[in-house]
Parts: C-alpha cells; sequence; structure tokens
C-alpha cells in the first residue's frame, strides 16, 4: 500500500552491500505514539516491519510508493521481554526458492536484538487497485453493527474500549468469537496507536487480533515470543469476521487460529506466548 503518512520512521539509511540496508530509527513518540508500547507489543512489531520495510525498499529502489503492495505472509521472533526500545536495524533481501524475502532486525540501545522479521509482499503493478478494491467493497455490504458487543477492555487486554476488537468467546461449537474493526476502533486518532490506509484491515490489526484472541482464551496477560501470519484474503473495515481456534498448547503457549469473513479464510495466525508473571511487571503489557 502507498505509505500513508509523509513521516518517516527509519532515517540514516546506508546501503553496505546489494540489497542490504543498515539505519536507524526515530525515538519521536509524539509521531510515532506506538512507541510507548511494550518493545515486542504486537502492534509494535507489525508496524515497524511496515515502516522497515517500505523505507528500505524505497532506499534500495525496490518499492515504489505510488503503487499499492500487499504482504502476503510475515513470521517473527522476539526478543527478551526486557529488551529496550528499537534504535538501529538491518534490512536485507534474502532468495527463497523463486521468491524473495526481506529480513529486518531491530536492535535496542545496548545492541540486543528486539526482534527479528521475515516477510513476503506482492505489487499490483497493473492492475486499477483502487477500482478493483469499490468493486469488491460492494459486494461486501456493510451491515449495520450498531449493536455489536465487544468484550470488555479487561478481558482482551486494552486499557480503553476503544481499543477492543473481539466480543466475548463462544464455545457452543470449538472456541470461536466475531470481530469487528472499523473506521471509528481501529484507526488513528480513534485508536490511540494503529494507523494504516483506511482501505482494510491490516497486518497489525491481525496481530493485535492474535493478542486479544489468546488473552480471552487464557484469562490473563501474555508476552508474545514470536508468530507467523498468512494473509489469504483481505479482511473489510466495518462488516464482522469470525476468529477460530485450530490449536492450543499450553504447555508451550503456542496457539493457532484462522480468521475468516463472509465464508472466505482471510487470515491464518500463529503466535508463540509466554506467561506475564514470568517477567519483569514492566513487560506485562506485551
Amino acid at each position: 500500500m502507498p505509505k500513508p503518512f509523509p513521516d518517516a520512521y527509519t532515517h540514516n539509511h546506508t546501503v553496505s552491500e546489494p540489497g542490504r540496508v543498515s539505519f536507524e530509527c526515530s525515538q519521536d513518540i509524539k509521531i510515532w505514539p506506538w512507541l510507548a508500547l511494550n518493545p515486542i507489543h504486537p502492534i509494535l512489531v507489525q508496524t515497524i516491519n511496515f515502516w522497515g520495510s517500505v523505507e528500505c525498499g524505497e532506499t534500495l529502489g525496490t518499492f515504489d510508493p505510488e503503487k499499492w503492495s500487499a504482504l502476503t505472509h510475515c513470521e517473527w521472533t522476539c526478543g527478551a521481554p526486557d529488551v529496550g526500545r528499537p534504535v538501529r536495524g538491518t534490512y536485507e533481501t534474502l532468495q527463497q526458492g523463486e521468491k524473495m524475502r526481506y529480513q529486518l532486525r531491530f536492535f535496542d540501545r545496548d545492541d540486543a536484538q528486539v526482534v527479528r522479521i521475515s516477510g513476503v509482499g506482492v505489487v499490483f503493478r497493473t492492475r486499477n487497485f483502487e477500482g478493483w478494491r469499490e468493486d469488491t467493497k460492494e459486494k461486501f455490504k456493510k451491515p449495520n453493527t450498531s449493536d455489536f458487543i465487544y468484550a470488555s477492555a479487561e478481558a482482551v487486554g486494552v486499557e480503553t474500549q476503544r481499543e477492543r476488537f473481539l466480543a466475548p468467546l463462544r464455545r457452543d461449537d470449538g472456541i470461536r468469537t466475531t470481530g469487528l474493526i472499523t473506521k471509528e476502533n481501529g484507526l488513528r486518532p480513534a485508536h490511540p496507536h494503529i494507523g494504516g490506509s483506511g482501505d482494510h484491515v491490516n497486518s497489525t490489526h491481525m496481530g493485535e487480533v492474535g493478542r486479544q484472541f489468546v488473552t480471552l482464551l487464557v484469562g490473563e496477560k501474555l508476552i508474545n515470543c514470536g508468530g507467523d501470519m498468512s494473509f489469504l484474503h483481505y479482511v473489510e473495515l466495518g462488516r464482522p469476521f469470525e476468529v477460530e481456534l485450530l490449536a492450543y498448547s499450553e504447555p508451550d503457549c503456542a496457539i493457532s487460529m484462522l480468521v475468516r469473513q463472509q465464508d472466505r479464510d482471510c487470515t491464518k495466525i500463529d503466535m508463540q506466548f509466554e506467561p506475564a508473571q514470568h517477567t519483569a511487571s514492566s513487560t506485562a503489557s506485551s
């Protein structure tokens, strides 16, 4: 997707060898309010994934900011729960079969790795993206969602009611819930941390959906250790979607879930966590 804001999160880019970039990270919390989150919170991880990949791609000339693009897969591994905020990073492209992947590594002031992220995307070079998306959204009629009942802020592990994305769990046929992300609860300034184009539910939303779902399931705050997401179809804003538990390993605190909308598989999410009480209290919001 085209960059949604004029500001740049990464700066002082240096191309050290073909396909490899080193950079520094902004510390301006007024521009980037998500920097207030724990450095390995899924919202922060997916947000720096977007900015790092886009801005380093621009530096290398492999990303056209005027063309729409979409992330199709990403996976990440977080550093220690007490790691600091990212201050610098590296970007490189990797050959994986016939596909090119990118890999980002972010480091704190003590040179500890905050997170390693790898992903694959697609660029819509010839398709009339805006026209295609308008046609798609027209087919997905927007229902009246004024009576949608969200789970409590405490139940999904957020500070305010406007950050809630999911309803309480249902256990009648497996374990599942319904979600609803709108421009009114899913994008800045309504949401304190998440931005985007406003065209669709994005990868940062999906990372937060995964975290909220496991918090509902377990009933306590957890620390994200890593994860993997495959994006099969766009999830539309303003339309309810379903989240279904596929597997949960309690000893490993590993969860797998599927997000579906209008009878289509949209996003497969696998995430790993550890209990917050096993870490310092400062990480309990991860």
